[in-house]
């Protein structure tokens, strides 16, 4: 589900697979812009159901993609040669989006998600041990991801991404954060990898200031 802004301060929740919902009020609200965030976004769910991946993902963005105004999709670094129907669900949303003529903001992890593994390690109690598994990822913040998909509103098509720091390894950075507690690796699930890419092996990143610009030489 997505929530677009009602022009008079009111929510008005939209189901993105619903294509006559999603037309019906994109032909009453007439958006100029919009920012679509709306996603199947939990990669080892997605191994699970991937036709509801693909129902989201793909057929909500196609829906939204039948806006007159311009959209700014809310990707992934997972859409990077992706090994999982989310990241592969992703990177054709990104496809559709670029062939649209609207703008894709490529995140990497989120810290402030619903899920993520900070959320988990604090809502882990003591004695039991913090579950950490041996990868190495890129983080961000929300108002960075928000800060993104403002600026990609005003870029010119493509696809874009924050120039993170560097990568942590996700048990030494539990113990960093937990010096006190013990700290049980445990195997990566289902879809998940050692090492998150900054790019696919096709795509070139060049830096724009605080910015990366992914381009593919399957881009249109």
């Amino acid at each position: 589900m997505e929530r677009f802004p009602h022009a008079v301060g009111t929510d008005i929740e939209v189901d993105v697979t619903d294509r006559e919902q999603v037309q019906r009020f994109l032909r009453t609200e007439n958006p100029d812009l919009v920012f679509h965030c709306a996603a199947a976004k939990h990669a080892p769910d997605g191994e699970l159901d991937p036709a509801h991946v693909s129902r989201v993902n793909i057929d909500g963005t196609r829906n939204i993609l039948e806006s007159d105004g311009r959209v700014v999709l809310a990707s992934t670094c997972k859409a990077c040669d992706p090994e999982t129907a989310y990241g592969a669900s992703k990177l054709i949303a990104e496809r559709m989006t670029l062939n649209a003529g609207g703008t894709v903001a490529r995140f990497f992890n989120v810290i402030e998600t619903q899920g993520n593994v900070f959320e988990i390690w604090a809502n882990t109690p003591e004695p039991e041990p913090l579950k950490a598994m041996p990868c190495w990822r890129y983080f961000i913040h929300l108002d960075r991801a928000v800060e993104l998909m403002d600026e990609c509103s005003r870029l010119p098509t493509g696809r874009y991404a924050v120039n993170p720091p560097a990568a942590e390894y996700i048990p030494d950075l539990a113990r960093k954060l937990y010096p006190t507690r013990q700290i049980v690796e445990v195997p990566p699930r289902r879809g998940d990898r050692i090492r998150e890419p900054l790019h696919a092996n096709s795509e070139t990143a060049t830096e724009m200031g605080g910015l990366l610009r992914v381009t593919s030489p399957h881009d249109c």
